[in-house]
């Protein structure tokens, strides 16, 4: 597993919330909803290649390739690439 650096940062919570709660609790709690985001841009991807049988990439220049156009590939391609940027974006963050 890579190496994943931190920084500090201060955040300001309910009073109740904040004597109730470790710091390690917070940071578990932050890093959990960016693995949830990462999963879950990762999952979407995964069903758009199960629908088309491709890659992201293949897909892409397929669609673009194609002699006709097609709306609902093009609309999945606009969806499908927001995913796929999602998911590196998540998944640098994860990194950095």
């Amino acid at each position: 597993m890579q190496k994943i650096n931190f920084k500090e940062v201060k955040i300001q919570l309910p009073e109740d919330l904040a004597e109730t709660t470790s710091s390690k609790e917070i940071m578990e709690m932050l890093l959990n909803k960016a693995l949830n985001k990462t999963e879950y841009y990762w999952s979407k991807s995964k069903e758009f290649e199960e629908k088309y049988k491709l890659d992201f990439i293949s897909f892409k220049k397929r669609v673009e390739d194609s002699k006709e156009e097609v709306f609902t590939e093009w609309d999945d391609l606009v969806i499908w690439e927001g995913y796929e940027l999602g998911y590196r974006e998540w998944k640098k963050n994860m990194r950095s």
